[in-house]
């Protein structure tokens, strides 16, 4: 599956709300995507919710995304972790470094 990416207007915060794979397949795209939303907003949110898988590649993207957030200082937002995301993200015990609140469904959670 490809990664599929729209952007949506959160009052003034630009939203990005991915949805498929976030692999290395997708990582240049979506790389350039979010660094010229950085380069653009002082505030940028990503919409994880549709994130159906995430390989090393699609972590990279959004670490350095958030490096480049705080270089520039532009809050950038992690919003709506998918069971994919949430599980790359504990597997690399990043789940701190982006500090966003990670809410559990009662399907992720049973």
């Amino acid at each position: 599956m490809t990664m599929d990416i729209q952007q949506e207007q959160n009052g003034a915060t630009p939203r990005l709300r991915l949805a498929g794979d976030l692999d290395i397949y997708a990582a240049a795209s979506l790389r350039e995507r979010l660094l010229t939303a950085l380069r653009q907003n002082p505030q940028v949110e990503l919409a994880l919710e549709e994130v159906t898988e995430v390989d090393g590649a699609g972590l990279q993207v959004l670490m350095a995304a958030k490096t480049e957030a705080l270089r520039l200082g532009v809050a950038l937002h992690l919003s709506g972790h998918s069971r994919a995301v949430l599980n790359a993200m504990q597997l690399c015990r990043l789940t701190p470094y982006f500090g966003d609140p990670v809410l559990l469904t009662k399907e992720m959670a049973g």
